[in-house]
């Protein structure tokens, strides 16, 4: 990369002077959007005063408790949940032992 001396903007110089059919006005054109572009991108990153920072540290704070608390408050309603099922699958299971063992009583002809 090489830099322009009459600004910041970075200009790309081709290796092995690859040529992509570009004209010179057309290179010309590109590279000034390039540069437009670059000036841009830098007007747009210059670093926020301290105090904007720390506002969106605050917000960003704000919004992970508030976050926490509802990941909590879910947690605490689906344990239950979680317990209920867990009761049924094994109560279920019961079941069908049973429903099987006089399925297999009756095939064999025991008494009941």
């Amino acid at each position: 990369m090489k830099k322009r001396e009459n600004d910041n903007a970075m200009a790309v110089d081709a290796p092995f002077g690859l040529n992509i059919g570009l004209s010179e006005e057309e290179k010309s054109d590109l590279e000034e959007m390039i540069g437009q572009f670059q000036e841009e991108r830098s007007r747009t990153s210059r670093p926020a005063d301290l105090e904007t920072m720390q506002q969106q540290i605050d917000t960003i704070n704000q919004r992970l408790a508030s976050l926490s608390n509802l990941f909590l408050n879910l947690d605490r309603r689906i344990k239950p949940l979680y317990e209920t099922i867990r009761l049924t699958y094994q109560k279920s299971e019961v079941l069908n032992q049973r429903i099987n063992t006089l399925i297999d009583s009756i095939r064999m002809g025991e008494p009941l």
